[in-house]
């Protein structure tokens, strides 16, 4: 039985999460909270089980949430619009930016390109891992390896 407890809990964290993180909605988590509670009845577990998904299942969510972030504030690097000047840069740090980007995409693999695009436009690691048909750690490790790459041709630069 989905109890009381078990729904605060979902809206709790989608609170906790929304505050944290501006471009997670409230709506969309609660949904996705709920539907784990729909799941999870189906198996019959005690609340202390489901208590233990749901926090999984949040902390999950906070973790592709905190690699978006770390991601979002990267895509510049990744030039999705090198031509586009940031605040407080000059032609010569725009150039650079350019060029590394340049030096980045050559060295990307296809599927590295595809991953950083749907990155930009704004798709979790879930939702990338669940198109593509490989695990979210994988997502993982491969959008690390490209902040690697990225981190290494600026290193290179200087």
């Amino acid at each position: 039985m989905i109890t009381k407890d078990l729904l605060d809990s979902v809206s709790s964290r989608s609170d906790v999460l929304t505050r944290r993180y501006y471009f997670l909605e409230k709506d969309d988590l609660m949904q996705e909270g709920y539907m784990l509670l729909l799941e999870l009845e189906k198996k019959n577990l005690s609340d202390l089980q489901k208590h233990k998904a749901i926090n999984n299942k949040f902390s999950n969510l906070e973790r592709d949430a905190v690699y978006r972030q770390r991601v979002e504030k990267n895509t510049s690097s990744f030039g999705i619009d090198p031509d586009v000047p940031h605040s407080g840069e000059s032609i010569d740090e725009i150039i650079e930016r350019e060029e590394i980007t340049h030096k980045l995409l050559k060295d990307l693999t296809s599927r590295e390109i595809v991953i950083v695009e749907w990155l930009s436009q704004g798709m979790n690691l879930y939702q990338i891992s669940e198109t593509l048909g490989v695990s979210r750690d994988r997502i993982y490790k491969i959008v690390n390896g490209i902040i690697n790459k990225r981190g290494e041709l600026e290193q290179c630069d200087l």
